[in-house]
């Protein structure tokens, strides 16, 4: 839980009774690879922190798994649109690997920010983090061709390359795994 509450402290310093309240409200999970903590259809009732392990978003288009973000320990999971406004998910946030994570209910988020006005600021930031992800995928998959995006995911995902399956960097900029294949080879 320490970790939750660094990472937290990092991005805004909490007052003591919000750390208090933190403590009482956070939950420890595990989900397994290859297990979900939220499918498509399913409404978003948590906010995770990943504190081992990775994770991803995705959803189906055309019998095709389509990723759009990867997360790595040391960051906060969660779905937006579904969370905040309580409605179905669009998309599937699945473990990659097995996964420890601390977890906070929607009723439990909506209290600490009604509450605190630290909360909320915490609250900007990580929106302003999924924002950024978004423009970073959309970067790598338009108008660069499949060699040139994966270059791209090299340049950007470095440390996920040994963590992550053809399959899921292939879903990820939207190109075959042969297509991801031949360019890994001509890379190396």
């Amino acid at each position: 839980m320490e970790n939750v509450i660094s990472f937290l402290n990092r991005l805004h310093p909490l007052p003591p009774p919000l750390i208090a309240e933190m403590r009482q409200v956070l939950q420890y999970t595990r989900k397994r690879k290859n297990e979900y903590l939220v499918r498509e259809g399913e409404i978003c009732s948590y906010v995770w922190y990943l504190q081992k392990g990775l994770a991803r978003c995705y959803y189906e288009r055309d019998e095709h798994e389509v990723t759009t973000w990867f997360m790595q320990e040391g960051n906060i999971l969660v779905l937006f649109k579904s969370l905040i406004r309580q409605t179905e998910s669009k998309y599937n946030l699945q473990a990659i690997e097995d996964c420890e994570l601390y977890r906070i209910r929607y009723e439990d988020i909506l209290h600490v920010l009604e509450k605190y006005s630290e909360a909320r600021r915490i609250r900007t930031m990580i929106t302003d983090k999924y924002s950024n992800l978004k423009d970073i995928r959309i970067r790598a998959t338009s108008k660069l061709t499949p060699p040139e995006r994966y270059a791209y995911f090299i340049r950007h995902f470095p440390h996920l390359l040994n963590r992550i399956t053809l399959h899921h960097i292939a879903s990820y900029l939207n190109i075959s795994k042969s297509s991801v294949a031949r360019a890994r080879r001509k890379k190396f």
